[in-house]
């Protein structure tokens, strides 16, 4: 039996978006996952490989090592590698969630989301896509010379700029201004909830880091030499532990995606507007309570 769709545009208090959030990724949880495994997965893998190496390098230096030589293990090639797979594979991560569930407000469910189909949403606006994820590094990095809170701050106030520069395709600058004003007056909920979800992100992906924490803890002990230093074991463990993470965090992508529907809703009404038009034909299933955070 197919079951009703989930509004999108509509004002939700804390507890709603995390529920929300939950709700979809369990409800749309194959083809998300699905979706996420084509566009952000070779990434992943890249990086998972770029992580092992650069491990297999590190651990020897916990032992035997200098201060150093321990921290010029920053400035190689294999950390540098590590650096650019991490963050094509946080954009093409983030890019994927936002796309797919900006596909189901149009489609009304997840059945005819195919990854092909994700992939040409992230493509359409994807130079824009790109510009706006620069522009934000480079403000937030500037923010954080400061002192740091202006870097959280701002890091914070330019959540939005995916959904919008996929959804309303805006330029690389009116999408920064349009998330910074849509958070205006949330700040602290938007950041409670990212926080939150973060948390609740990084216990699950602890089942995925298990591999990695295990050869570590025992190459750090000295122990099973031969094996838990293996270059071939050690990489795979790295692939495991961040494929997992990647998927793992699409829920805090979804529970960014349902506070800028709510942040969207309580400012514009698109939602309630679209609602008041088709009334007489039932109830609408939008909640009683206003949004208090």
């Amino acid at each position: 039996m197919n079951k009703t769709p989930i509004v999108l545009l509509q004002q939700r208090d804390f507890g709603q978006k995390m529920n929300a959030s939950f709700e979809f990724a369990t409800r749309n949880f194959g083809p998300l996952v699905k979706a996420l495994i084509f566009i952000a997965g070779p990434s992943a893998l890249l990086s998972g490989i770029a992580q092992g190496m650069f491990q297999s390098r590190t651990l020897p230096l916990l032992q035997n090592g200098d201060v150093f030589s321990r921290f010029g293990i920053y400035l190689t090639t294999e950390y540098l590698f590590v650096a650019i797979f991490s963050l094509v594979t946080y954009f093409l991560a983030y890019a994927t969630v936002s796309a797919f569930i900006i596909l189901y407000e149009e489609k009304g469910s997840s059945n005819d989301i195919q990854p092909g189909l994700v992939w040409n949403k992230i493509i359409e606006n994807i130079s824009v896509s790109i510009g706006a994820q620069v522009l934000s590094f480079i403000l937030i990095l500037i923010g954080t010379m400061f002192f740091v809170i202006p870097g959280i701050y701002l890091g914070v106030c330019f959540q939005f700029f995916m959904m919008i520069t996929i959804r309303e395709k805006l330029s690389v600058t009116d999408s920064l201004k349009r998330s910074y004003n849509l958070i205006q007056g949330k700040w602290w909920s938007t950041f409670g909830l990212i926080i939150i979800m973060s948390i609740v992100s990084s216990i699950v992906a602890i089942v995925f880091q298990f591999p990695v924490m295990v050869t570590t803890i025992m190459n750090a002990l000295g122990l099973g030499k031969g094996i838990t230093d293996s270059k071939v074991l050690i990489i795979a463990a790295s692939i495991i532990a961040t494929v997992g993470k990647t998927v793992v965090e699409g829920i805090v992508w979804i529970a960014v995606a349902f506070q800028y529907y709510n942040l969207l809703e309580r400012s514009e009404g698109s939602g309630l507007r679209a609602e008041i038009e088709t009334l007489g034909s039932g109830d609408s299933g939008r909640p009683d309570d206003e949004d208090r955070f």
